[in-house]
């Protein structure tokens, strides 16, 4: 071995280690005595919470939940088009905008198809008297939605209009339509509107009215982030403003506006792509995304009606119904649905009130020609027509052939029977039926009001068995049909609840003579139907 290599115990080299091991000791003490103390409590920053946040879509309500509403359903096989929708009673501006939407289809199918728009009614078994939205109609896939019998036009061709209740709080109602165009093998056109209105008021918007012009490029923003941190991306980097097909974008979103719980959920449509998330590698959205947008941020950027919807919903406020409307004074479209008047001559009687109790059940109205020596001892029952919307027209005073009478005659029984009736109801008939239809052209001079007459004779003062009685007022009607039947018939009182359920399964709605003319009742002249 190298004498160089051999270390003796006690060599210098040894030593040297040996001295510097007490010199490091006591450098380690000395550090450690200046550091400082630790916190048991520290953690590492974090980002800040995201504003908002990816959803659920929020479920319809169900139309049986929200009373007053108006269902109405068409279907025309001709032009292709089915329609279900809902309305407030009465004539509102949220009504007149629902029902431009539906004429709008309409319009579309009229082009497509080169042919003019009628209302159509269908045999029995249409199915047609279910009415009104269907809860999460709007959210079927638009092929889906189509091909539904319940929902779509015949074989699944054509357009259909869907609706759902969105909210229904307070004061406020909303209503999501979605008009769907195409058939099995394309979809040809699909579009949603979201539209509320405080039912105090009448005040009626489009869901991005609930925003203010600030409220797109901040929620922009607030989504952007929320999908970066989301991705695990670590950025603070700000996000860059939409441009102008960002704007487009997220006013498509606002536009699908529905608040829900303490929160207004706002639909971000498919394609969703902005920068931030393009850096990162994600693709754009292929499917429409939910994201909700918590009431404390949403409130800068309502509008003082979006602040008081979202404030009703938020606080779970009890559902203020309007006023509910006889259906004798709807306003009745029967250029867009399907109408028909059932009439009730020679009452009333000990049947009427049964009569009575079917029209109401089924929320339909009928008029009455009554007999002016019947008025007085049957006035609660006439009072009872009036309350609930029916029309009451004159049908002469003990039904006598007025051409076989003199001036003086046919004067007093006209006269005398309208002077009843306005004592009883407090109006006077706007109309006339002659007894057994009877009349020349100096009767509807002297009566000076117009003569409604009849396109469909039921025959029931011959007594018929009840089935053919039903056949005779069901199969009879086309749209603008006047149904003669008379209320002093027990047969005809026993026919009734069957005879209402099978016009409104054929697509009618039930209405009056002064409804079928479209709310003008003419001023002279003899008339058989509305057409």
């Amino acid at each position: 071995m190298s004498r160089r290599s051999m270390r003796r115990p006690g060599s210098r080299r040894s030593r040297g280690r040996r001295a510097a091991l007490p010199v490091v000791l006591i450098g380690a003490f000395a550090l450690s005595a200046c550091a400082p103390a630790t916190d048991a409590a520290w953690r590492p920053a974090a980002f800040p919470a995201a504003r908002v946040a990816v959803a659920e879509f929020p479920a319809a309500i169900d139309p049986a939940e929200v009373p007053a509403l108006r269902p109405m359903r068409i279907r025309n096989d001709e032009v292709g088009v089915q329609a279900r929708v809902a309305l407030p009673p009465g004539r509102t501006p949220l009504g007149d905008r629902v029902i431009g939407a539906v004429r709008d289809a309409i319009g579309g199918r009229e082009a497509a198809t080169g042919l003019a728009y009628t209302p159509q009614a269908h045999p029995r078994g249409a199915g047609l008297g279910d009415r009104g939205c269907i809860a999460g109609s709007t959210r079927l896939a638009a092929a889906e939605l189509l091909a539904d019998p319940r929902l779509g036009p015949a074989n699944g061709s054509g357009t259909a209009v869907a609706c759902d209740i969105v909210a229904a709080a307070g004061p406020y109602l909303g209503v999501r339509l979605r008009t769907v165009s195409g058939d099995a093998t394309a979809i040809s056109g699909d579009t949603s509107t979201t539209l509320y209105t405080d039912l105090r008021t009448g005040e009626t918007v489009a869901a991005d009215a609930l925003w203010t012009p600030e409220a797109g490029p901040a929620l922009w923003g607030d989504i952007v982030e929320a999908l970066r941190r989301d991705a695990g991306a670590l950025s603070l980097a700000p996000v860059q403003a939409p441009d102008e097909a960002g704007l487009a974008v997220i006013g498509a979103a606002l536009a699908r506006s529905v608040p829900v719980g303490g929160a207004v959920v706002i639909e971000v449509p498919a394609g969703f792509s902005p920068p931030e998330l393009q850096a990162l590698g994600i693709a754009a959205t292929t499917e429409p995304m939910a994201v909700a947008v918590p009431r404390e941020v949403a409130t800068p950027y309502l509008t003082p009606f979006g602040a008081g919807l979202a404030g009703a919903v938020a606080s779970a406020l009890p559902y203020e119904a309007p006023t509910t409307v006889p259906a004798g004074a709807q306003a009745i479209d029967c250029e867009l649905v399907p109408c028909v008047a059932l009439t009730y001559d020679d009452g009333p009687s000990e049947y009427t009130a049964g009569i009575l109790d079917e029209l109401r059940a089924r929320d339909a109205a009928a008029t009455f020609y009554v007999l002016g020596q019947l008025s007085r001892p049957y006035a609660d029952t006439l009072r009872r027509m009036r309350d609930e919307g029916h029309e009451i027209a004159n049908h002469s005073w003990n039904h006598p052939s007025l051409p076989s009478l003199t001036d003086e005659q046919v004067a007093a029984q006209l006269r005398d029977t309208s002077a009843a009736i306005q004592s009883v109801v407090g109006t006077r008939p706007t109309s006339f039926r002659p007894p057994y239809g009877e009349y020349n052209q100096n009767v509807l001079r002297i009566a000076g009001l117009p003569a409604i007459l009849w396109d469909v004779d039921t025959f029931d003062y011959q007594r018929p068995e009840v089935d053919t009685l039903i056949a005779r007022a069901v199969d009879g009607p086309r749209p603008g049909s006047i149904v003669l039947m008379h209320d002093i018939h027990p047969g005809t009182a026993a026919a009734a609840a069957a005879t209402y359920d099978g016009l409104l399964d054929r697509g009618f709605s039930l209405v009056t003579v002064t409804q079928i003319f479209e709310g003008a009742m003419p001023t002279s002249g003899a008339w058989t139907s509305g057409r």
